[in-house]
């Protein structure tokens, strides 16, 4: 005898297809339903959410980034999330999602984010404690120091700003690029242009170092002088040694300090007889007793420096009598006579001193 009769048996299959079918209805619905509140999660809902995550940063990071790559608009929505995180006092939150925003191909949001990146790690340096964080942290803000400066993302009238940075991160070439923009806007300020003219000499830019200087000689006038020496010595160290003469040459009729370089300019460059020769200018420029004496003794000294003995003892005989009675003038001048082996002339100085005693 059947348990179940065939109608029960019948009614029963018929029920079971009908829940089968319901089952798979449910899952549809579902994933339908997911995906219209994926699309049409309110913005602020999402924001909310990210902001009040304390502890899986890492999990939020992995969505936004999938939402980032199946809807580039919502990048908008990132930014304004990233400065929020920012104002709540959820920088790392905040770093992290400005992070995700370096690679946009929206370049206003691109910038934006570089921008922001680099404020909060620079705040965050000056926060930290140990030298170890400091230092990793020194190398990010030069790296996004790069970036920005390299991909223009700064204000044609911001270049105080990252002239500062580039002093803070050591990046020379780049602080000196915006030092010369600070110059070009305001080429009379004499602070600016000391301040390039010794950047220029550090970077070893010698036509910017010149066209610096010249720039401080029109403008600095209290220290023109100081200017001028700095361009003949910049030449000097260059070995070209016509222009430096020129440079002394063009000032010396109408300064003391520049002939007396231009004589040890010449000793200096084995050119005994000029520098002798201008020894003897300055000794006819000035007036005073010990001036004179000192010109006429270097004179004298540059001609037997360059063994000229001849020219030395005819000098020594002009101004001989002129310094009989100055110990130290006619003591040397004997040096000299006898060093050219002149004992007539050595004789006759000794019979004159002879004579007055």
């Amino acid at each position: 005898m059947s348990l179940v009769d065939k109608k029960d048996f019948e009614n029963f299959v018929h029920y079971e297809k009908k829940y089968v079918a319901t089952y798979k209805e449910l899952i549809l619905t579902f994933l339908a339903f997911c995906v219209i509140l994926f699309v049409l999660y309110p913005k602020d809902l999402l924001k909310d959410q990210i902001l009040s995550e304390a502890s899986n940063y890492d999990l939020s990071m992995l969505y936004l980034k999938n939402m980032l790559d199946n809807d580039p608009e919502n990048e908008s929505l990132m930014i304004g999330l990233a400065e929020q995180s920012l104002r709540s006092g959820k920088r790392d939150l905040s770093f992290r999602l400005l992070q995700l925003l370096h690679n946009s191909k929206d370049a206003n949001i691109k910038q934006k984010a570089y921008l922001l990146s680099y404020k909060l790690a620079k705040e965050d340096y000056f926060f930290l404690e140990e030298k170890k964080e400091k230092k990793e942290k020194k190398k990010q803000i030069k790296y996004l120091y790069l970036d920005i400066v390299n991909a223009g993302y700064y204000e044609d009238n911001d270049y105080d700003r990252w002239y500062t940075e580039g002093v803070f991160v050591k990046n020379n070439p780049w602080t000196y690029y915006f030092l010369q923009k600070k110059v070009d806007a305001k080429p009379h300020d004499i602070q600016l242009l000391e301040e390039i003219y010794y950047m220029s000499i550090k970077l070893n830019k010698k036509n910017d170092s010149m066209k610096y200087l010249h720039s401080l000689q029109n403008e600095d006038k209290k220290r023109k002088i100081k200017w001028i020496f700095a361009e003949y010595h910049l030449v000097m160290n260059d070995k070209k040694y016509m222009q430096a003469e020129m440079v002394l040459q063009r000032y010396s009729d109408n300064s003391i300090l520049f002939k007396e370089e231009l004589a040890n300019f010449y000793s200096g460059r084995g050119a005994y007889v000029k520098s002798s020769s201008t020894y003897m200018n300055l000794y006819n420029y000035t007036k005073g007793y010990q001036d004179k004496k000192i010109y006429l003794l270097k004179a004298l000294d540059a001609l037997r420096a360059g063994n000229y003995s001849n020219k030395a003892v005819s000098l020594a005989s002009q101004y001989e009598s002129n310094y009989i009675n100055d110990r130290e003038v006619r003591t040397f001048i004997l040096k000299v006579y006898i060093g050219a082996n002149r004992l007539d002339k050595a004789g006759n100085l000794a019979k004159k001193l002879l004579k007055k005693r």
